[in-house]
């Protein structure tokens, strides 16, 4: 009775999924405020959390990932809010590392259609990331959280996550170019929108290699609220080893520190960690050395810098100039024998031009696929064009659809000695999910 009574509930949770409008209103001023209002007719969940909101370009769900991890093992209970995903729409809401269960999902989603229909509104009324913001609100002060890590879909202003009334600590990762279209043109305006989520008695933590114009937006904003900026003398991370499955740290002269995440570059965003722990201890809250390092060294995220030793393949789902940047100087350190065979999927809004010119020095070959996104997915076929027009050198085929990618990847490397790299966007990964590698 109980396993059709589950099948039943796992119907419904993917036609209400399925039945979601999927819109972005990313220029709608009114979208905020609305949520604001239906958080007020919940009871104001936000309220009742300690909430972490993090903003930025890049580095955002690597952070939470880590700082998750660091929690848990230091026996706090964490929720996280992240998107997109990559397997299952569930990844986005979860407990320590554990996903939302459909039934728990359900639940939360009735009481938000339920209290719009109190107010005349309809369930169609709101949009996909919206519900899943308000529902995780909800579902963290069920489970009365310690900590939730709240991560923002896209820049601050207008972001559904800006509905709470006021985070204990807003984060500012590495702040670059990108959804220009959404978000800014330029540096100060991307700055400007992303520092919206900075709210008064708040405090701010930013990452400290920010550029300098960045920085400035911030620390405006903050005096301007009432908030307080976070200074802390920046902790000494030293890398002793970096291998595909992960790194060696020092920190501040102590060893025995290994990160479960692949690509020096992830050291910038475990010095933002470093500084909301520093907070929290700040705070009256409590770590051990020992719990810290078990955290680390079980770090869990899907598709970013996944390393599967058994088929030697890198899962990485650099989506921008700056990930690809990263991806690329982490296959650099690697001094590998053999250029690895690239398995390429990428968005047509993005500046794919310069990610390209970016990865195919260090690449034999590409394998095209289209990313899973009917609207945004630059289509195979044009991104095999683009490469072979402009680099010759590399060797190109395109997969007729994105299961068979992995295996033409697979069987077109000289050997098992050669890296097969699976990049260039969420959706690329979420494409190739039916391999069930990931």
């Amino acid at each position: 009775m109980e396993k059709s009574i589950d099948k039943r509930v796992l119907l419904r949770y993917k036609n209400v999924i399925k039945g979601l409008d999927k819109r972005w209103h990313k220029l709608d001023d009114t979208r905020v405020p609305f949520l604001k209002e239906i958080l007020g007719w919940l009871g104001n969940p936000d309220q009742q959390l300690k909430i972490i909101h993090i903003t930025g370009t890049n580095g955002k769900s690597s952070t939470v990932a880590m700082m998750t991890a660091i929690l848990k093992a230091n026996d706090y209970v964490c929720g996280h809010f992240s998107s997109p995903f990559i397997l299952s729409s569930r990844e986005q809401i979860g407990i320590n590392d554990e996903f939302i269960s459909p039934r728990d999902f359900l639940v939360q989603y009735d009481s938000v259609v339920s209290v719009l229909k109190v107010h005349q509104k309809a369930a169609s009324d709101l949009t996909y990331f919206e519900y899943f913001t308000l529902i995780s609100l909800l579902y963290f002060a069920d489970k009365k959280v310690d900590f939730v890590l709240f991560e923002a879909g896209l820049g601050g202003l207008r972001d559904a996550t800006n509905a709470i009334e006021m985070p204990m600590i807003s984060v500012f990762t590495k702040t670059s170019i990108d959804h220009e279209n959404a978000i800014g043109h330029n540096l100060v305006e991307i700055a400007k929108n992303e520092a919206a989520i900075i709210k008064k008695n708040t405090l701010v933590i930013d990452y400290a290699g920010q550029d300098i114009t960045v920085r400035r937006v911030l620390k405006e904003r903050t005096e301007q609220v009432g908030a307080k900026w976070f200074d802390h003398t920046p902790d000494q991370i030293i890398i002793a080893n970096t291998m595909p499955n992960g790194l060696d740290l020092i920190i501040n002269g102590k060893s025995g520190y290994f990160l479960n995440m692949a690509g020096a570059f992830q050291v910038n965003n475990f010095s933002i960690v470093l500084q909301i722990k520093a907070a929290l201890l700040g705070m009256g809250y409590h770590f051990s050395t020992e719990k810290t390092q078990l955290g680390l060294s079980n770090v869990n995220m899907l598709g970013r810098m996944n390393y599967h030793s058994d088929s030697n393949i890198l899962f990485d789902a650099a989506h921008n100039v700056d990930g690809i940047n990263a991806l690329v100087s982490a296959l650099n350190s690697w001094h590998l024998k053999i250029k690895p065979t690239l398995v390429l999927g990428v968005l047509k809004d993005k500046d794919y031009h310069e990610m390209l010119d970016i990865i195919m020095p260090t690449v034999q070959r590409v394998i095209t696929v289209t990313p899973n996104n009917k609207t945004r997915a630059l289509p195979a076929e044009e991104l095999a064009a683009e490469i072979i027009a402009n680099y010759p050198h590399v060797d190109v085929e395109i997969a007729s659809d994105a299961s068979a990618a992995i295996s033409l990847a697979m069987r077109v490397r000289e050997s098992s000695q050669a890296l097969i790299v699976v990049t260039g966007s969420f959706y690329t990964l979420s494409a190739i999910q039916k391999e069930g590698r990931i």
